[in-house]
Parts: structure tokens; sequence; C-alpha cells
């Protein structure tokens, strides 16, 4: 893909005027240290990848980047977790009333809350990104009609992680912004892909329609034997794909032209890069078992790519 057509796919509109401020507050901050520890390990236990890169950053703006995804745990639990749809909705609805509660003189008394009331404090984290995380978390998936909606998922439910993280790096930038909503994209489409073996069992997949019908990819047929088929192999090649030449084109295109301190945040691509490089090597058969284990190689591809200033690097992905 030309660097033009990324440069197309991937710009987009900066609401900057919805942007906060750093608030006039006391100095004094509101989280203890026990606050902290256990949005650390919140985000340890339930996104092992992201607690890696976030160690790249200061520690002010760690301890935000770990608020905020702490915060997305606790809203992905209450989809998992809870059985009643009534349950759940009250339980959406406490959140909503917290994040609410941050931007004021009172906020809502919970270890996830004052780490992310300091960091709105300290760097005036943009409430438009905690709101449009409640949202997207709080839409039951039913499926994806085209690659299109993917990508706007991504956009919304994911990039809405790394912007805060940008913000608390104390970056607003276009091109940062940008590259956090490719990132965003390219982080759904995995995903969506590693969820497939788990889905199928349940009767379900999250694959677009337009992908799976283009391939013809025989749905009814995996729900009752779920396995690796060449017609499921060639989807997921092309799905894949799509999501790594996001990140290509974020290296190639908005990383050069991004803050230095923005680094940091947009390293969140480097989990991303590495799955679907192990993917690529699994021939895209997403029932491989070693695409469920843990690699140990991210840490050193994110030591490399903060070293570097990039990750850019396909020679090794197949064309």
């Amino acid at each position: 893909m030309s660097k033009a057509v990324v440069l197309r796919l991937c710009t987009v509109h900066r609401p900057w005027a919805l942007r906060s401020r750093s608030l006039h507050r006391s100095p004094q901050p509101l989280a203890k240290p026990s606050d902290i520890e256990y949005c650390r390990q919140l985000v340890l236990k339930n996104d092992y990848d992201n607690y890696l890169v976030s160690l790249f950053s200061p520690r002010l703006a760690r301890e935000a980047a770990w608020g905020v995804r702490a915060l997305n745990v606790e809203l992905v639990n209450i989809s998992e977790k809870t059985t009643s749809a009534t349950a759940a909705q009250l339980r959406y609805g406490h959140w909503k009333d917290m994040i609410s509660s941050l931007y004021s003189e009172q906020p809502v008394q919970t270890p996830v809350s004052r780490v992310v009331y300091d960091a709105i404090g300290r760097f005036g984290i943009s409430k438009t990104w905690l709101r449009r995380l409640l949202a997207e978390r709080e839409k039951s998936i039913k499926g994806f009609a085209t690659t299109a909606d993917v990508e706007k998922y991504g956009e919304r439910a994911y990039a809405c992680l790394i912007h805060p993280h940008l913000e608390a790096l104390g970056v607003r930038d276009m091109h940062a912004d940008n590259a956090a909503r490719a990132i965003g994209i390219a982080t759904a489409i995995m995903n969506f892909t590693r969820s497939i073996p788990l889905l199928l069992s349940q009767g379900r997949c999250d694959l677009p329609l337009d992908i799976i019908t283009k391939h013809k990819v025989d749905l009814e047929d995996l729900y009752n034997q779920p396995r690796s088929t060449e017609q499921l192999q060639e989807a997921v090649y092309e799905f894949a794909t799509i999501g790594y030449t996001r990140l290509c084109g974020v290296a190639e295109l908005y990383l050069p032209n991004s803050p230095k301190a923005a680094l940091p945040a947009l390293l969140a691509a480097i989990p991303v890069k590495t799955w679907l490089e192990r993917l690529e090597r699994s021939n895209f058969d997403v029932f491989d078992p070693k695409l469920q284990q843990r690699s140990l190689h991210v840490l050193w591809e994110l030591w490399k790519a903060n070293r570097k200033g990039t990750w850019l690097d396909t020679s090794n992905y197949r064309k």
C-alpha cells in the first residue's frame, strides 16, 4: 500500500476543542500508594503487553496510563462477568457517574477513580476519551458487516486508551493522534483474530462479513467443528494484513513527524506487530497453540523500538 493511501486512510479530524486542560486542584495527590499498586496489578494481570509498554514512560505518565487501562479492565469485566443485562446496566451507570465525578472536586472514591483523578489534575486528560471508552464497552458486539466497521470500532474502543497516555506525556499533536488511531485499528484486528478459536466454540465469529463472504468461509461448519481451514486461513491473512499495514503506515508517516515524547505511548504498536508476525509464521492458523501463549520476545522488541525510535521492519512479512 502506498504512503498516500495509508495517509488518506489514517488521517482524521482531531477534536481539539474538546480537550480538557489541567484543572486547578490541590497539588496534594488524592491517590494513595496502595491505589497505584491496585491499578498496576490490575493492568499487569489483565493487560500484560500494555503493562510492558507503560514501563518505558516516566513515572507519573506511567501511573496515569495504569489508571486509564485499569478503568478499561473494570469496564470489560462488566460484560464478561455479569450475566444479567439489568445488573450490567446498573454497573455501567455507576461508572458513568464516576467518570463525570472525576471532573468535579468530589470524585467517587475507588482506587481506580483516585488514580485517574490525579492524572486529570496533572495532565488535563480529556473527558472525551473516558466517555468514549465507556460508550464502546457498553455496546454489545454483534458482529461487523464490513472491515470499515471494525476499523471504526478500533478507533473508538482502543485508540482512546492511547490518547490519554499521549496527554500524560505532554503530547498534543495531530500526527501522534493519527498514529494512535491507526494503532487502535490494528489492535482491534489483532484481538478479534486472536479470539477466533474461542468465539467459534461459542457459535460466534467477529471477522467482518465482507471478508467471510469473499473467502467463502463456512461458519456453520466451523461452529460445529472449530478448526483451521484453507478458507479461514485466507480470510485471516487478508484481515491481519490490514492491521499490519496500519502499523507500517504509522512507522513510515506519523512517527517520524510526531514529537519524540510521543514514542512511549505509541509503543503500544509493538505487541500488536509482534503477534501478527507470529501469526504469519504460523501460516495464519489461529488454532496454532503457540499463538495463545505469552511471548517473552515482546519486551525485547519494545526495548529495541524505544532505542531506535521506530519499529519499521517489514522484511519478514508475507507480501
